[in-house]
């Protein structure tokens, strides 16, 4: 059959037409609802002094979000947040048989989970209320709000939580201040402003609590908050801008600037970088968490190319 050059030349319009407004859905398609990250694992030297860390591994391996991770206590697994292409749940990371296991499956998004000692409940930053929410690992589709008792609906970013003595310390999401309040009662007692986003922590072997604050000279300081005294004492200034860091069992703190991971402790000369991730297959690197028994380090980043 002869095809007339007028057909021709319309099947030839709508084929380009149908290819632009293909070309204009994919320009016009939202951006992912999360960023891509990964969660590599790495052994942990302390005493190696030309690289600390060693035997690294994506343990995500993943297209989506993988982020915050958080150790047991018995460094055994870690929890962390993961999307499904929408919005995230809470994952568990067992490191010995490599296997990942969903936790929560809310409609709702769940960002900073953290195990209590016994592993048995969970606190979290959830989506519903953006506060503080607590679950059972026997009953997790029921989580509870964690700050109800203390009457607080400050919206919430991060936290850190003392299970020992009740302490809650959390940076407000829009007030960039930092607060104390109690898991099973009244109470609250702001802390400071002009504080940097970040998770704070809770320091090994004490009550105090550390978090990242930038002075009004400009200058950005990790510092310790004692709930007791409620005095603030200078730590550290930062490395450089990533104000994502941890405190590792021996006293001293970890961070990550750029693709080099650097460590402080308070008896030392200050900052000593000692392993560069770029070594490890890493092309850049956000957050970091060190297991309790300090022989394991989980950063958050992207691997090369």
């Amino acid at each position: 059959m002869r095809v007339s050059p007028l057909t021709l030349m319309v099947c030839s319009s709508l084929m380009f037409t149908g290819a632009v407004q293909a070309q204009d859905a994919e320009d016009d398609a939202p951006p992912p609802a999360f960023p891509e990250t990964e969660i590599f694992l790495f052994e942990y030297d302390v005493a190696n002094e030309d690289d600390a860390l060693s035997h690294g591994q994506n343990v995500t391996r993943r297209v989506g979000y993988d982020n915050q991770p958080y150790f047991t206590a018995d460094s055994a697994t870690f929890l962390y947040s993961r999307d499904d292409g929408a919005q995230t749940d809470i994952w568990e990371y067992d490191i010995e048989s490599g296997t990942h296991t969903q936790i929560t499956r809310t409609p709702e998004s769940e960002f900073s989970p953290t195990p209590s000692p016994d592993n048995q409940m969970i606190s979290m930053v959830f989506e519903r209320s953006n506060s503080i929410w607590h679950l059972e690992r026997s009953n997790p589709d029921e989580p509870q709000p964690t700050l109800a008792p203390a009457g607080i609906i400050e919206p919430v970013g991060y936290f850190a939580r003392n299970h020992e003595t009740g302490a809650i310390f959390f940076w407000s999401r829009f007030g960039f201040n930092v607060a104390l309040t109690q898991a099973d009662g009244p109470g609250y007692h702001f802390i400071t402003g002009h504080a940097v986003p970040s998770t704070p922590h809770l320091i090994p072997g004490s009550d105090e609590f550390s978090f990242v604050h930038r002075q009004t000279n400009e200058q950005v300081w990790i510092k310790a908050f004692d709930p007791e005294t409620r005095a603030i004492r200078p730590l550290t200034l930062l490395v450089g801008t990533n104000a994502n860091y941890t405190w590792a069992p021996d006293g001293s703190i970890l961070q990550i600037e750029g693709t080099g991971l650097y460590r402080w402790h308070a008896d030392g000369e200050g900052w000593e970088m000692i392993s560069d991730l770029a070594d490890h297959g890493m092309a850049s690197a956000y957050r970091i968490a060190a297991s309790p028994d300090g022989t394991r380090i989980a950063v958050v980043g992207l691997p090369a190319e």
